[in-house]
C-alpha cells in the first residue's frame, strides 16, 4: 500500500508538473497571439502607404517580399527614404506611425537625408516630432553575408518585443555577391550557401510568421545581353520592356521568394527624372511610374 500510495503522489506530481508546461505554453500562445494582433491593428494597407505605387489590385500585399533592382544612382534608396518617411510620421501628418528596421549593407544609409526629408513632410518643422519620428525607426549596419544572416536570426525577439514594427528593409542584398563568390571558390552550392540560408529566413518571418512589409534593394551586375545573343541564358525568365534591363544572378531560393519586382532606370537626357516598371511576378504585369528627386525627396509625374 505503501508503494502504491508512493506511486499515486509522483503521478501527481508529474502531472502536476505537466499542468505548469501546459498553461505556460499556452500562455507563451496567448501573448504571441496578442503581440500579432497589436501588429495587425497597426496595419494600413500598402495603398495608403503610397497609392502611385500601389493602388492597383495585383500590387503586393503584406508578407510579400518586393525587390527594388536597378543600377546605382537610379533612385532605388530613395525610394527606401520616401517610403520610410511615410511609416514614421505621426498620423496627424499623414504617416502610418509605426516602426522601421533598415538594415544597411552598403554603408550608404545617410541619416541626414532621411531628416530633410521628414522636415519637408511636416507642416511645421519641429525637432521634437522629428525626435519622435526618429524613435520609430532602428537602423542596422552589417558588413559580411554571415553578419546578415546572424542579424537576421536576432530579429524574432525585436519583432516580438516591438509589435508596432511593421517595415524591414534591407538595402542591399547583393553587396556580398562578389566577396561570396570569391570566399566559396568553385563550389556554387558554397557560394550561395549564406545568402540562400538569408532569404529562406526573411521568407519565414515576413511571410509565414509575422506578415511585414519587406522592401530590398539589388544591384544590376548582369546587364542582358540582345537577343540574339543570349544563348543558353535565354532561360532566365524576365520581363520584355524597353525600359527593363535586368538578369537574375542571386540565388534561386531568393528568385522564389520575392513576389513583385520594381526596375529602376534613370533618364539620361533629364537629369532629376527616374523611371520604375512595376512586375508583379504572379500575373506578370508590368506598370511604369516615372518620377523626380528633389530636396524634398521623391515625387511621382
Amino acid at each position: 500500500m505503501a508503494f502504491k500510495a508512493e506511486s499515486t503522489k509522483e503521478m501527481g506530481c508529474a502531472s502536476s508538473k505537466k499542468s505548469v508546461a501546459y498553461f505556460g505554453d499556452l500562455q507563451v500562445v496567448l501573448v504571441g497571439t496578442k503581440l500579432l494582433l497589436a501588429r495587425l491593428e497597426g496595419r494600413s494597407s500598402l495603398k495608403e502607404i503610397e497609392p502611385h505605387l500601389f493602388a492597383d489590385e495585383d500590387s503586393p500585399l503584406h508578407g510579400d517580399i518586393l525587390e527594388f533592382h536597378g543600377p546605382e544612382g537610379t533612385g532605388k534608396t530613395e525610394m527606401l527614404y520616401h517610403l520610410t518617411a511615410q511609416f514614421i510620421l505621426p498620423k496627424s501628418e499623414g504617416g502610418l506611425e509605426v516602426e522601421v528596421l533598415f538594415i544597411d549593407t552598403d554603408y550608404h544609409f545617410d541619416m541626414l537625408r532621411l531628416v530633410t526629408i521628414l522636415e519637408h513632410r511636416l507642416a511645421q518643422s519641429c525637432e521634437e516630432i522629428i525626435k519622435h519620428c526618429l524613435g520609430r525607426f532602428f537602423l542596422v549596419h552589417c558588413s559580411s553575408s554571415t553578419q546578415l544572416l546572424l542579424t537576421l536570426y536576432s530579429l524574432e525577439a525585436t519583432f516580438c518585443s516591438h509589435p508596432s514594427l511593421c517595415l524591414l528593409i534591407v538595402d542591399s542584398l547583393s553587396a556580398f555577391y562578389w566577396i561570396d563568390c570569391t570566399s566559396g571558390g568553385e563550389s556554387v552550392n558554397l557560394q550561395e550557401s549564406t545568402l540562400k540560408k538569408c532569404a529562406q529566413l526573411l521568407e519565414k518571418l515576413v511571410n509565414r510568421t509575422y506578415r511585414l512589409v519587406l522592401f530590398t534593394t539589388t544591384q544590376s551586375i548582369m546587364q542582358k545581353a540582345s537577343d540574339s545573343a543570349e544563348g543558353p541564358c535565354s532561360a532566365f525568365s524576365h520581363p520584355r520592356d524597353a525600359h527593363v534591363d535586368y538578369r537574375p544572378y542571386l540565388c534561386k531560393a531568393w528568385q522564389q521568394a520575392v513576389k513583385h519586382r520594381m526596375y529602376f532606370s534613370k533618364d539620361d537626357s533629364k537629369s532629376h527624372t527616374f523611371s520604375l516598371v512595376s512586375h508583379n511576378l504572379k500575373s506578370n504585369n508590368l506598370k511604369t511610374h516615372f518620377f523626380i528627386i528633389g530636396e524634398s525627396g521623391v515625387e511621382f509625374c
